[in-house]
């Protein structure tokens, strides 16, 4: 009787053996398989995400701004946006013939591109070259009084924030500008309203271009900024 219960037993202890066996086993496969999915999870997504990554791309290349000729629109943003997005094609850009212009005309609006006719028309059998596009469109759609009103913007430029943001908001600005502008007369007007301890340090200095002015100006701001000091490790 007893050597069937311990044969019993010896049974019932090798069936949970088995039975803790298979489940080892198939928690094992569970991780398997999870791991597995994960890694596929993580393939879709990466393959998903520079799917969408190209088509924006795409998208940016294929939809460049349009110009509608409206009083509160940008030009001198939208030629610089255009130049930007058609950068790879500076050869044409920079050349003797209407090549580039002819890349840029789908990206006019429709009283814009009445404007154009005119213009194309006017000009005849003389190239429309981007210059010469430029010149013609600013004439049109440009304020009969921009480059005064611009160079009023920039004698009004305040520092509100940090000496960067006010170069980058001032050299913006600039950039928008087609007349010449005296190199000394640059420094004047972004020196002219800047704090008065900076604008004093940039006199001492004497710059002789607008970069000196603006890296003698960071140069003072960076230095009047208080020095992160650093924790005390010692006994108090």
């Amino acid at each position: 009787m007893m050597a069937q219960v311990i044969q019993m037993m010896s049974m019932q202890q090798q069936s949970m053996l088995a039975s803790q066996q298979r489940m080892q086993e198939t928690i094992v496969n569970s991780q398997q398989q999870m791991h597995a999915f994960m890694v596929q999870l993580a393939t879709f997504q990466s393959e998903m995400f520079a799917q969408k990554s190209k088509a924006n791309q795409k998208k940016q290349r294929a939809n460049p701004p349009k110009f509608l000729g409206k009083q509160d629109e940008d030009l001198e943003l939208w030629i610089f946006q255009i130049e930007e997005h058609f950068a790879a094609y500076a050869t044409e850009r920079e050349s003797d013939d209407s090549r580039f212009v002819n890349m840029v005309i789908p990206f006019l609006g429709p009283d814009v591109m009445s404007w154009y006719r005119e213009f194309k028309a006017s000009v005849g059998e003389t190239p429309r070259t981007w210059s010469l596009f430029k010149e013609h469109i600013r004439a049109r759609f440009r304020d009969s009084d921009f480059e005064y009103k611009l160079l009023t913007k920039m004698y009004e430029l305040q520092v509100t924030g940090s000496q960067q943001e006010y170069t980058s908001k001032f050299m913006l600005l600039l950039s928008q500008a087609t007349a010449e502008i005296p190199e000394f007369v640059k420094r004047w007007l972004y020196q002219q309203n800047l704090r008065p301890d900076t604008s004093s340090y940039i006199c001492q200095n004497i710059p002789t271009s607008l970069q000196d002015t603006i890296e003698h100006a960071q140069r003072f701001e960076d230095a009047r900024k208080p020095s992160r000091t650093r924790p005390s490790t010692g006994p108090p």
